[in-house]
């Protein structure tokens, strides 16, 4: 079976830095040899005959006139003064850093069904070209320099001509260093993220952009129910005893961590959490609250969870077709996107349990010590301060100490006041029997006068 002939095809080349202890070359011109293929290099690039004319140019006899077909790092056409520096600079370059050459070649049909030709000059150079040197390893793209050109009047494929190089030390190593980076070879892995990336902004109007959108809107829709600022604010009110009483847990947790580690302001941010053993013990109980939350499938929270679930598997299928697209058979799982996705929406709702947890603890905490005992109780209260008091009472288990509490508030000569609800319902249900008890007895007075009678 022949394989799908690839949307994008990438070839690559490299020459070693000239001071490069890998670089075996020692012929007596070799220098020269280097400074000239700068040259021709740069002279390819931006040849007038390979530019690319719009048909309006074409046909009114228009050039770009000082300007060549060689794109810069902002995206504008290098004038001629550009390219005498770039050429000046590259050559003092090679000293220390690899020069990296590439084309990107594509059929033409597939440009012309999804993109025009400046859009895609601005968005390699925009785009393309910083992510994939990131991607590279190279840690600031200001330290890089990279320049490229679109050829499209040739019978070949339409293709891009690109070249990059360090203009300073700037690979970053694992300990952490930064040198020149010594390898030459761009990686399978470095290929195929920048065929990808490449095809991605090619696709994106008529298949990526759709897909994102989607899926930040049910993003945004689900973040609402875990901003305290939204009405549907689902940590507001909860139900669950026992989950009342792991939010306020964790509150405690939280302002004993912040305690050890002088935190007196600010958010929390789950993320910077340490992991020692009471970190560990708050992001076990803020999963426990979130897994709580997620746990009925009839909730709209849930529902919620699994469109954007849906969505992030519409965008991993997405980038397989691409992997499929460009004859990769084994399907990378590099979705840096989809990913980071989904990582947000976690700790979006991680950072939204801790720091509701901690305010409602210092919240209760305060509502407790402070309460008369001839306040009026809602059922939120009660819920709340059953809650709190649960965890002051660590010798009982949580039945006993639940109906201790209990027992406590509806027992007593002031809960009719703290409690008028339940009494004025007593007081009814009193009120009917008397009189349903007095109905009765007239009733029965009835049959004692028929039988005076006969």
């Amino acid at each position: 079976m022949s394989k799908k002939s690839p949307n994008v095809i990438f070839k690559s080349k490299y020459c070693l830095a000239l001071n490069s202890r890998d670089n075996k070359n020692t012929y007596f011109n070799y220098k020269e040899d280097r400074l000239k293929d700068v040259d021709d290099m740069i002279d390819y690039f931006s040849n007038e005959k390979k530019k690319t004319v719009g048909m309006f140019e074409y046909y009114m006899g228009h050039t770009r006139g000082e300007k060549y077909n060689l794109i810069l790092e902002n995206g504008n056409y290098a004038t001629k003064k550009d390219v005498k520096k770039i050429k000046e600079d590259y050559k003092k370059y090679i000293e220390n850093s690899n020069l990296w050459k590439g084309i990107l070649s594509f059929k033409k049909e597939y440009l012309d069904e999804n993109i025009d030709i400046k859009t895609l000059e601005r968005k390699i150079a925009k785009e393309v070209m910083p992510q994939f040197l990131k991607y590279c390893g190279f840690k600031d793209i200001k330290n890089m320099s990279y320049v490229f050109s679109i050829h499209t009047n040739r019978k070949h494929q339409p293709h891009i001509h690109f070249a990059f190089i360090e203009k300073k030390p700037n690979y970053l190593y694992c300990n952490n260093k930064i040198n020149y980076r010594r390898k030459g070879k761009i990686t399978l892995d470095e290929q195929r993220y920048l065929k990808r990336l490449v095809e991605l902004v090619i696709e994106r109007e008529k298949y990526y952009t759709p897909l994102l959108k989607k899926t930040n809107e049910d993003i945004d829709y689900l973040k609402s129910y875990f901003n305290p600022k939204e009405k549907n604010f689902i940590l507001k009110n909860i139900s669950e005893i026992y989950v009342e009483e792991d939010i306020l847990k964790l509150g405690e947790l939280l302002k004993e961590y912040r305690e050890r580690y002088n935190q007196s302001s600010g958010r929390i941010k789950y993320n910077s959490i340490k992991n020692d053993r009471l970190g560990q013990e708050i992001k076990t109980l803020t999963k426990r609250i979130k897994k709580y939350l997620f746990n009925d499938s009839t909730s709209i929270l849930y529902s919620g969870k699994k469109d954007i679930n849906n969505d992030l598997q519409k965008l991993n299928d997405y980038f397989d077709m691409l992997n499929q697209n460009n004859n990769i058979e084994e399907l990378i799982q590099n979705n840096s996107i989809v990913n980071k996705k989904q990582e947000y929406i976690d700790n979006y709702i991680f950072n939204s349990i801790v720091n509701h947890s901690l305010y409602k603890y210092n919240q209760i905490s305060l509502i407790v010590k402070n309460k008369s005992k001839k306040d009026i109780i809602s059922i939120e209260d009660l819920i709340q301060e059953l809650a709190y008091q649960n965890r002051e009472k660590k010798l009982l288990d949580d039945k006993k100490r639940r109906k201790q509490i209990l027992d406590n508030y509806f027992e007593g000569t002031d809960s009719i006041t703290r409690f008028p609800n339940k009494y004025k319902v007593e007081k009814a249900l009193k009120n009917i029997n008397y009189e349903m008890e007095k109905a009765s007895q007239e009733f029965s007075k009835l049959f004692n006068y028929d039988s005076k009678n006969h």
